[in-house]
C-alpha cells in the first residue's frame, strides 16, 4: 500500500523508500491518506485494541463518527497517517485534520474540542526512538501533507499506556492545565476515608440526606434509547445554562460539537464505549454525565447539574460521588476526570497526567498566529487569581445572572 495508491485527492505526494540497513522496528515508510478504512488492518477501535496503546479518543470508531459530524460541519480536511517498518507492521498512527481558523491553515489532531487526551496512537515498536528518528519521521510527513500554516498539538501527554508519546521530540512546551484522575480500590467508605478530606465527606453526606427528602435518589446508566434521549436532552439544556450563566461559549454551540455526542450516543450508548448516568431525584434529572467506559477506564468528559433551586444540593458533586461508586461496583480501576484544575478534583484524585504542547510554524503567518496564542496565553496567566482577574469573573458571572432572571421573568409573564 503506498501513498499514491490511498487516495487520489493526494496526488503527487509518495511514500518514502526504506532507508538501507533499517531494523524492524525503524520506520521504513509513511502511508497517508484521507480515509479512514484504508488503515483497517491495523487502526485500532475501541472494543478491540491488539497491540496498539491509546486513549477512546483516538478510536476508528469514535473517529469515524468525529468525521462524518465536527469535520465535515468545520470543514476539516481529515488525514491520516501511518508510519510502518519494513514489513509494513503499524509503528505509529495519526489522526490529523488541517482547519482554518481567521485564514490560518492549522494541522492539529483530529479533535474537535471533545478530546482530552490528544496523542499518537503508538506501538511497541516505537518505545527505542530517539529525538533524531522522529525529527526525520516529522520532516518526511511534512513532505507529504498538503500544505499547512502551523502544527499545533494540544493537550498531549507524555505517555501513551506503558509506552512514552514519541511526539514530546518535537519540542514542546507545558500544557497550562493538566489531567487528574482517581484509582479506584476498596468499598466507597474505604476510599471516602482515604482521599476525601473529612469536610467533604460531612457536606456530601449533609447534602444526599436533604436531597433524599425530596424524593428517592438514583443513580441510572443509560441502558435504552428512551433513557438516552430524556438524558442526553438534560445534559445539553443544563450545559447550555450553565454557560449562559458565565458568557462563555458552551461547546453544544460550536460547530459539530453536539451532532457528534448525539451520534456517538446513538451509536454507542447501549452497548459502549460511551457512558451516559443522571442522578435523579424521583423522575427529575438533577444532573448528567457523559464520558467513555475503555478498558477499566471510565472517562468523566461532560457534566452538567440543575440550576435553580436544585442548585443548594450541589447535585454536580453527588453525581461525581454516585459515579465513584458505581465504578467501584463494577470493576471500573480509574475514573479520569479529564483536563482541568478544578479544586474539587484535587480532593478525590491521586493521579496527575502533565500535558504538553507543540507549536510549529511553518510559515510567516504561522509565525505570527504562533506569537498572537503566546500573548493570549501570557496574559491569561498574568491575570489568574489577580483582583483584576477575579472581577473579571465576577462581572462576567454577575451579567450571566442577571440574564438569567430577566429570562425566568419573561417565561413567567
Amino acid at each position: 500500500m503506498k501513498t499514491c495508491e490511498l487516495r487520489s485527492a493526494l496526488k503527487g505526494r509518495h511514500s518514502l523508500s526504506p532507508p538501507r540497513d533499517i531494523r524492524p522496528e525503524d520506520p521504513a515508510q509513511i502511508w497517508l491518506t484521507n480515509k479512514l478504512s484504508d488503515f483497517d488492518r491495523f487502526w485500532p477501535r475501541s472494543n478491540e485494541l491488539k497491540s496498539a496503546r491509546c486513549y477512546p479518543f483516538q478510536c476508528a470508531d469514535i473517529l469515524d463518527v468525529r468525521c462524518n459530524t465536527m469535520a465535515a460541519a468545520r470543514n476539516t480536511e481529515v488525514l491520516f497517517a501511518a508510519v510502518v517498518d519494513a514489513q509494513t507492521n503499524p509503528l505509529m498512527l495519526l489522526p490529523l485534520g488541517i482547519e482554518r481558523r481567521s485564514g490560518v491553515r492549522i494541522l492539529s489532531f483530529l479533535d474537535g474540542g471533545l478530546s482530552d487526551y490528544n496523542a499518537p496512537i503508538v506501538f511497541p515498536g516505537t518505545q527505542d526512538w530517539n529525538r533524531e528518528q522522529v525529527r526525520v519521521i516529522w520532516q518526511r510527513l511534512c513532505k507529504i501533507l498538503p500544505s499547512f500554516d502551523i502544527a499545533l498539538f494540544e493537550r498531549m501527554p507524555e505517555r501513551i499506556g506503558d509506552l512514552p508519546n514519541p511526539l514530546i521530540f518535537l519540542g514542546t512546551s507545558p500544557f497550562p492545565t493538566s489531567g487528574h484522575a482517581a484509582s479506584l480500590s476498596g468499598t466507597w467508605d474505604e476510599f471516602s476515608a482515604k482521599r476525601l478530606p473529612g469536610r467533604r465527606r460531612r457536606d456530601n453526606r449533609r447534602l444526599r440526606r436533604r436531597l433524599e427528602e425530596r424524593g428517592n435518589v438514583t443513580l441510572e446508566i443509560a441502558t435504552t434509547t428512551q433513557q438516552s434521549d430524556a438524558f442526553l436532552e438534560a445534559l445539553i439544556r443544563q450545559k447550555v445554562r450553565r454557560h449562559r450563566e458565565t458568557l462563555t461559549v458552551a461547546g453544544f454551540d460550536q460547530l459539530g460539537y453536539r451532532n457528534f455526542v448525539m451520534e456517538a450516543t446513538r451509536r454507542f450508548c447501549a452497548m459502549g464505549p460511551v457512558h451516559l448516568a443522571a442522578l435523579k431525584s424521583d423522575d427529575t434529572i438533577v444532573a448528567v454525565s457523559w464520558g467513555f467506559v475503555f478498558g477499566s477506564h471510565l472517562y468523566g468528559l461532560i457534566e452538567s447539574y440543575e440550576g435553580d433551586e436544585w442548585r443548594a444540593f450541589a447535585p454536580g458533586h453527588l453525581l461525581v460521588e454516585s459515579l465513584i461508586q458505581w465504578g467501584l461496583a463494577h470493576g471500573v480501576e480509574v475514573y479520569d476526570f479529564g483536563v482541568g484544575d478544578e479544586d474539587y478534583k484535587l480532593e478525590y484524585c491521586d493521579l496527575v497526567t502533565s500535558l504538553h504542547l507543540a507549536s510549529i510554524p511553518v510559515t510567516l503567518k504561522g509565525m505570527a498566529y504562533s506569537l498572537a496564542l503566546k500573548s493570549v496565553d501570557s496574559l491569561k496567566r498574568q491575570l489568574k487569581h489577580t483582583r483584576a482577574g477575579n472581577l473579571a469573573k465576577s462581572m462576567l458571572r454577575g451579567r450571566g445572572c442577571e440574564r438569567e432572571a430577566t429570562q425566568r421573568s419573561d417565561r413567567a409573564a
